[in-house]
């Protein structure tokens, strides 16, 4: 008897469990990001049901997925009804409304505050998922503006603004297929510090040009004292504590020398010949011409490996020579200020 009151009371037990797993309610539901996606742009959608072993998507452009957290890909803009149906019932369907903007085309750039000579790079950012044709016309200010990679028709412009305390505006017109999108973007110029080359002309005129990296201002007249610009001409140089003069110089001693300068690093002279511009070692021999244009000015700045000079045609700059035998293999001679803009210079210094 005690037995049987046993089992009867586990099977009203069992019974009543039944009863209460057959009368929960379960949550059939699902979210999606970003929550304002644009045409071409990827659609995460997460399926929050809390039951369920089969799931069909309808994204409403005809596209479906048995996935439980599918991803989705909507090719135009428009309003799209998407439903999840659990477990094949209709009971078990919900369905919620997915806006899908048009993808507006956009100027790319690091930040909209640029310093003058500063590399930059100008991007077109857009969404192309049919991968129909696309074409570019920019427009920026070229007075203001150097290209120095890509050019006026491709999706990127690389280069440096030449100015600064200004506000200067780039423009696209995009043509993707056959729709045409205009975009644009302000950027505001800033000053940029940077070693500085001083020049003194012949007329006593003082000017001043920045040297960024691998970039050269364009040389500007400059007020300050004229004390801080050295007489770099001398014909006389130390290196190592030793004193050389081209007079003790057996092979530049009956040279017209114009001026002499020391590669402390190299142990290498840089002397201005009638000639032109020539290199030598330490002790005076292996003596071989630079440039054929009379030289007027020397600067040799190790620290920065480069060597500047001016002539009749304006101002240069090159990598020091390491070997005098290689120099015109290691000739990268670049104009960095014409004459037309400095007068022939007679004195120069980095600061």
């Amino acid at each position: 008897m005690k037995i049987r009151n046993i089992l009867y009371g586990l099977g009203c037990m069992i019974t009543a469990g039944v009863l209460l797993a057959g009368c929960q309610k379960h949550t059939y539901d699902f979210s999606y990001s970003p929550t304002s996606p644009k045409a071409g742009e990827k659609v995460t959608f997460t399926n929050l049901s809390d039951a369920g072993e089969s799931w069909v998507w309808q994204f409403g452009d005809s596209k479906k997925s048995t996935l439980k957290n599918p991803t989705h890909i909507y090719t135009a803009a428009g309003t799209y009804v998407v439903e999840l149906m659990v477990d094949s019932t209709k009971s078990r369907t919900v369905n919620h409304v997915v806006e899908v903007l048009d993808s507006v085309p956009t100027i790319y750039i690091e930040s909209d505050i640029v310093p003058q000579y500063k590399p930059v790079t100008i991007k077109a950012l857009y969404y192309n998922p049919t991968k129909a044709s696309v074409t570019y016309e920019w427009t920026v200010d070229q007075n203001l503006f150097v290209l120095t990679d890509g050019s006026l028709t491709s999706d990127s412009l690389t280069g440096y603004f030449t100015n600064y305390g200004q506000t200067t505006e780039i423009g696209m017109t995009i043509t993707i297929g056959s729709k045409t999108t205009t975009a644009g973007r302000t950027i505001t110029l800033t000053d940029n510090n940077a070693p500085t080359l001083l020049m003194q002309t012949q007329a006593g005129g003082l000017w001043r040009q920045r040297l960024y990296d691998g970039i050269y201002e364009v040389a500007k007249q400059y007020d300050g004292d004229p004390s801080a610009i050295n007489a770099a001409n001398d014909s006389t140089a130390t290196l190592n504590g030793v004193t050389y003069d081209v007079q003790n110089m057996p092979v530049l001693a009956d040279k017209g020398v114009r001026a002499l300068q020391v590669d402390a690093v190299n142990r290498k002279l840089y002397v201005i010949l009638d000639d032109g511009l020539y290199i030598a070692n330490a002790n005076g021999d292996n003596l071989t011409q630079i440039t054929t244009t009379p030289a007027e000015t020397l600067l040799v700045d190790s620290e920065r490996n480069s060597i500047y000079w001016s002539d009749s045609d304006g101002v240069w700059v090159m990598p020091l020579v390491t070997h005098p035998q290689n120099v015109v293999s290691e000739q990268m001679l670049n104009k960095i200020s014409s004459v037309n803009t400095v007068s022939v210079v007679n004195r120069m210094t980095i600061l």
